[in-house]
């Protein structure tokens, strides 16, 4: 792909992709002030036309004394509640603007991981303008418009349907960015025909979900297999990445650089080369940062799409959390994100009131000094009980294991009781992704 290729898809669309690749490609370069200004003007056009078009925000504004035309300051958007995904669950009709008609804008829906699926809606400025800044995202990893990539993605429903549609056969072509079914790396089979594809087709990219990239790359270790050319970067995105994680990748296959947005918003927050951080992509959303939630620091995230009036999402607090930076010393002046630390969906509630997040349960210096660990998944099973899955390679010695109870005794003996199973495997979901955190007590 290249702008000449994204000119014609936009042209085939009917988007505006490169005028908003573009228009945030010249944004990174300005200085913090010049970003925020831009960002609170398209902010308060936003809102003072969901206040003249939107029921739903109408309302609420209304019911909250908010008026978007007084707006001031970027801090005055806490006068707003957030919007949840029961307030999409029940309300999506009175959030569609009254400028639009319903038939030509294109339903979506979250997948459903945190237990509450949701449906939205975009016209084709929000899709592109979402576009635009996920290419801008992955740019700040090094990567170029002209690099050849393979997406590891997809549920069945989204590999028999719509990628065998004409139009999504025709983007990828155009777009030199081909794709493999991430459901599907459930065998050794499936492993080794995708090590083929990579030597054969030489990608310089690949992404997609981060437990099957992860696991890809467990493969390759475990068999001693190495790739015939050097991949220049790895992209996880749609599933948390940890430590552990992201030293397998870099060391079996390439350099990681982890992205994040949903599935209602694209293009939130990508790790920049420079940095380390996640960059939040400010001339597309205005991210806050909600309550503390787990014993990390992590907070909630209250996203505002600046480019769905068809759907305005304002203040979106989607469950997804994630820990501020503490300040951004990078050439880009975009705001950070120090790390995305999950959902809500992986948080523990102990018996006593309080919460543990999942992810930390193993530090990574632990998981760097047990090899042996290939996956590992939390069910809870009572309020006081969870019982921890391991999946281990042959590498995995008794005192490991002395190891793990040691470490995990100190963290949880006097919150929550646990048990240790070794399993021979943990499935993904239908949807093809990795749930961390099995709560069957909800």
């Amino acid at each position: 792909m290249n702008k000449s290729t994204l000119f014609l898809f936009d042209l085939i669309k009917g988007r505006k992709t490169l005028s908003f690749y573009n228009e945030f490609s010249r944004l990174k370069r300005l200085s913090q002030n010049e970003i925020a200004a831009y960002q609170f003007k398209k902010l308060k056009r936003l809102l003072v036309y969901a206040e003249q078009n939107v029921p739903f925000y109408k309302k609420r504004f209304r019911k909250n004394n908010f008026s978007p035309t007084t707006l001031k300051d970027i801090t005055q958007l806490i006068e707003i509640p957030p919007l949840t995904r029961e307030d999409l669950q029940e309300h999506w009709k009175e959030i569609i603007s009254q400028s639009y008609s319903v038939k030509k804008l294109s339903k979506g829906s979250s997948s459903g991981s945190t237990g509450l699926p949701v449906f939205y809606y975009k016209d084709n400025i929000a899709s592109s303008a979402g576009q635009a800044a996920h290419l801008l995202g992955w740019s700040l990893s090094g990567w170029q418009l002209n690099m050849k990539g393979l997406h590891i993605w997809g549920n069945p429903s989204t590999v028999n349907n719509e990628w065998k549609r004409t139009s999504s056969k025709i983007k990828a072509k155009l777009f030199g960015h081909h794709k493999f079914p991430a459901y599907q790396l459930n065998d050794g089979k499936k492993f080794l025909e995708l090590y083929d594809i990579l030597n054969n087709y030489q990608y310089d990219f690949i992404d997609g979900y981060t437990n099957a990239i992860y696991l890809f790359a467990v493969f390759l270790k475990e068999n001693n297999l190495k790739l015939n050319y050097k991949i220049k970067y790895v992209l996880t995105t749609a599933e948390n990445l940890q430590d552990f994680q992201r030293e397998t990748i870099e060391k079996y296959i390439a350099p990681v650089y982890d992205t994040y947005g949903c599935s209602e918003i694209n293009g939130i927050a990508y790790e920049c080369q420079e940095c380390g951080n996640y960059h939040i992509i400010d001339p597309h959303v205005v991210v806050e940062f909600g309550n503390i939630v787990d014993d990390i620091g992590s907070r909630e995230l209250i996203i505002t799409d600046l480019d769905n009036r068809a759907f305005p999402l304002i203040r979106y607090k989607n469950d997804d959390l994630a820990v501020p930076s503490k300040e951004n010393l990078c050439s880009i002046k975009f705001n950070t994100i120090n790390s995305v630390s999950g959902r809500q969906s992986d948080l523990i509630l102990l018996p006593n009131g309080g919460t543990l997040s999942v992810p930390s349960f193993f530090g990574s210096m632990l998981l760097k000094q047990i090899a042996g660990i290939k996956k590992y998944q939390i069910e809870k099973i009572k309020e006081n009980l969870i019982i921890i899955n391991l999946v281990v390679s042959s590498s995995f010695q008794n005192e490991d294991k002395q190891r793990i109870n040691s470490a995990l005794f100190e963290y949880l003996g006097n919150k929550i009781n646990y048990e240790i199973k070794f399993v021979d495997d943990i499935y993904t979901s239908k949807n093809g992704k990795f749930k961390l955190l099995i709560d069957r007590t909800r």
